[in-house]
């Protein structure tokens, strides 16, 4: 059922005068071509014998070349062997089988060479968020692991503990810790499900994630009065601080949503902002437009929005659809560096652009807002996702009121 044979590749002659060298692999009457990478004349293949001259120029070594390509044969025979003993190669196309043998399959690829071709799925189905998640763990499993090649079995129990003890070394807290074990233990089971890793193998099944609080940042009520009401000469820092407010204004808004925010999504004369998130695409948000934020669109827009005019200046209509998402992220890491100087001139703590929706949930809290409330205006799905999320502003609420009474 299967036939390989080594040979010339005569449809593919180059400029000048030589065939690619081919082994021809026919299994159930259907034929894919591997290329040897060396490309020869015909006087230097002795077809027949499907074996490289030894007068050829090719290699210093011509015993050693035909050798190899007897070790390539004899690899041929072993993969589909293999696949036939766990009853695979029936339902493989042609060109999968020749992915089998060159090692490219995807039950070949080893942890990198996975991920990647997930955060590339992400990005083709403009799930640009999880593509990010999952760079930024592969960066982070990249920088301590130190090299190019990592294999899902080396990925044990004792490989978690020591990322875990060096994440740790690094001054890191446990709520980033867990946000990185989370995502690779998505990424282990993704992989199980294609038969790169094994159940069994499945450090996940020992080692318990811890959970861990993350340290929410945000400014306070009389910190955000300054922000709001001091006065900034530069142009893209005064950018940068209208923004913030906007997110505010917007209930916390991400940066990526009012990025995309158009003019069909204003309502009426500047009443409210209705919107769908892009994240989570599972919630319409109406947002009343306070007189503030009213003021800020019209001057930003010349007192007028076109239905298909982007509302906030940060996209413009020449941005093309792929590099929209590049341009938001870029866009962002400026807005935060421009922040950061805000935050150093004035005083305040350190604050993102991602901290507004934060502010706006620590300053709602305090005012007295039941969690219901709370947890509608930031669209989560459960009040028990809100109490998490507001757990965080506890500790500092008590230290508020501990240095009012023990100053």
């Amino acid at each position: 059922m299967l036939t390989t044979k080594v040979l010339l590749n005569k449809v593919r002659q180059k400029q000048d005068g030589t065939f690619p060298l081919v082994i021809r692999i026919t299994y159930n009457r259907k034929s894919i071509y591997l290329p040897l990478g060396y490309n020869l004349a015909e006087k230097d293949f002795d077809a027949k014998n499907q074996r490289i001259r030894p007068s050829s120029k090719i290699a210093s070594n011509i015993t050693r070349l035909n050798n190899g390509i007897q070790e390539k044969l004899k690899k041929i025979y072993d993969t589909v062997s293999r696949l036939k003993e766990d009853g695979k190669i029936e339902s493989l196309s042609m060109s999968s089988i020749k992915k089998e043998i060159e090692g490219k399959s995807v039950g070949n690829m080893d942890f990198f060479q996975f991920i990647d071709s997930l955060i590339l799925d992400f990005k083709k189905a403009g799930k640009y968020g999880n593509a990010e998640i999952y760079r930024t763990l592969r960066n982070r499993i990249e920088k301590f692991h130190g090299k190019r090649s990592l294999p899902f079995r080396q990925i044990n129990y004792a490989f978690v503990k020591k990322l875990e003890t060096n994440h740790y070394a690094s001054g890191n807290t446990a709520g980033g810790l867990s946000v990185y074990l989370r995502t690779l233990r998505s990424v282990y089971k993704k992989a199980i499900k294609h038969g790169i890793a094994k159940e069994n193998h499945n450090p996940f099944n020992d080692y318990s994630i811890k959970n861990g609080t993350p340290k929410r940042q945000f400014l306070n009520r009389e910190q955000l009065q300054t922000l709001k009401e001091v006065s900034i000469e530069e142009p893209h820092l005064a950018k940068a601080r209208d923004l913030y407010m906007a997110s505010f204004y917007l209930r916390g808004m991400n940066w990526m949503d009012m990025a995309l925010l158009r003019g069909d999504n204003v309502q009426g004369d500047f009443e409210r902002i209705t919107y769908i998130r892009a994240k989570t695409k599972n919630k319409l948000f109406s947002i009343k437009i306070t007189p503030a934020l009213k003021q800020m669109l019209l001057d930003y827009n010349k007192g007028k929005i076109q239905k298909d005019d982007y509302i906030f200046p940060i996209l413009t209509k020449d941005v093309s659809q792929n590099q929209t998402h590049e341009t938001i992220k870029n866009k962002r890491k400026r807005q935060n560096i421009y922040l950061k100087r805000l935050a150093e001139r004035l005083e305040l703590p350190k604050f993102t652009i991602y901290t507004a929706r934060h502010t706006y949930a620590n300053i709602l809290k305090r005012s007295g807002a039941p969690s219901n409330v709370i947890q509608d205006s930031l669209g989560h799905t459960t009040e028990a996702m809100t109490q998490s999320y507001l757990s965080s502003f506890e500790t500092n609420v008590i230290d508020d009121y501990d240095a009012k009474i023990m100053s």
